[in-house]
């Protein structure tokens, strides 16, 4: 009989139904172990304790709420503690009334006041056999106490860091975001395109998730914006549950003091039809109700209240959307947006408005490059420096009647 003190030799579960277990790693720095359990329970109790091989990284921050996410090196639940003055809430990741099993966690912390800092911890206790009575569990591990603070559209100022097109040049995330650590920014905008194409859960971790996570430090907060590149390869279809905002979409609105920013998914670069796609792409209808959204999103009233609405996009063209690219252009010149800031070229680019049917500029940042974004009540600045701090472009837009 197998001593219940000792891990299994074989395991395996599901995770949300399509993720798979990675091989065990080295834990987080300061993540520990935690013996919550009696040795005198029901249940078998294995002296198994999961390893966390990617800390939290803080996704879709808004007024009341973020996404924590974070990986374990073996099957584990996922709960977050929190709290303004203690970790005195809870939040667990759960689906149906089931907690989630997997190596891969993803809470969504609500219910929280805009503006407030909170301080959090994640932690994952090991499951070993989920059986229809008497699943076997391990020992719990804990993630270090950190802090975030969510957004608020009544502050006075707003601050935020753009880059992109990343494309799976770990030392290119490291270099630019630790340049960004260094100011105090509101959050991290990606515009996507953080591979060459989705293989699998260990490259997406392994190049993009886990290097994002450990250099925003668990406190600076990413918004995610998908690029055309995450449409390819045999993941591609299983990226979701890493990327999507809370209601499971890539385009979705924030409010930050002056800023409303508005997000949108721009989709593939080329036609359904286009042979290397060998008919797998459905970007027609998809791009359709994606304008419908983004002009329902420009119709809200924070859009002409604001004193600045800015678009986020992947592609400064909006993408392929069969024909219909004025459309959106007519959207976003009708709700006065005042900028949109793209990437996928590679390479800076200033489009001024009138070049191109716009009433607004387009801001298009290449790789290796950092756009800064600051927002007051009457002007917002811009600033495109490159990997070495060195300034590109600035420039100042002043707040228009709406």
């Amino acid at each position: 009989m197998a001593d219940a003190r000792c891990p299994p030799r074989r395991f395996g579960l599901a995770v949300i139904g399509l993720l798979l277990a990675l091989p065990a790693l080295a834990a987080t720095k300061q993540a520990r172990p935690f013996h919550d359990d009696d040795a005198d329970a029901p249940y078998k109790v294995w002296n198994s304790t999961p390893a966390i091989t990617m800390p939290p990284l803080l996704l879709d921050v808004s007024g009341t709420s973020v996404v924590v996410e974070w990986m374990t090196d073996s099957d584990a639940d996922g709960s977050v503690r929190y709290g303004e003055h203690g970790l005195d809430h809870t939040a667990v990741a759960a689906h149906d009334g089931l907690l989630d099993v997997g190596t891969f966690h993803r809470v969504v912390i609500a219910g929280l006041e805009p503006g407030h800092g909170y301080q959090y911890q994640v932690a994952s206790r090991r499951v070993v056999a989920v059986k229809p009575y008497w699943p076997e569990r391990g020992n719990t591990v804990q993630g270090e106490t950190l802090h975030f603070t969510t957004l608020d559209a009544t502050r006075g100022t707003a601050r935020f860091a753009v880059i992109t097109d990343t494309h799976e040049k770990v030392s290119r995330i490291h270099t630019m975001l630790g340049e960004i650590r260094k100011t105090p920014e509101d959050f991290v905008v990606h515009l996507g395109d953080t591979v060459n194409w989705a293989a699998s859960e260990q490259q997406f971790k392994d190049v993009f998730l886990s290097p994002t996570a450990e250099d925003l430090g668990g406190s600076t907060p990413l918004l995610y914006v998908h690029g055309n590149h995450e449409y390819r390869g045999p993941f591609a279809r299983q990226l979701g549950p890493y990327l999507h905002e809370q209601g499971g979409r890539y385009d979705y609105a924030r409010d930050d003091g002056p800023l409303h920013l508005i997000a949108v998914d721009t989709g593939e670069d080329k036609p359904d039809d286009t042979n290397v796609y060998a008919g797998l792409n459905d970007l027609r209808d998809y791009r359709r109700e994606g304008l419908a959204r983004f002009g329902a999103a420009l119709s809200e009233a924070r859009t002409h209240g604001a004193p600045f609405t800015v678009v986020l996009g992947h592609q400064p063209d909006w993408g392929w959307t069969s024909g219909d690219n004025a459309k959106w252009t007519q959207l976003a010149n009708q709700a006065h947006v005042d900028l949109f800031i793209a990437g996928h070229l590679h390479y800076f680019k200033y489009i001024k408005p009138g070049e191109q049917g716009n009433d607004f500029p387009i801001l298009i940042v290449g790789q290796d490059q950092v756009a800064w974004v600051e927002a007051a009540d009457t002007a917002l600045k811009v600033r495109v420096t490159d990997s070495n701090g060195k300034l590109i472009d600035a420039f100042t837009l002043a707040r228009k009647t709406k």
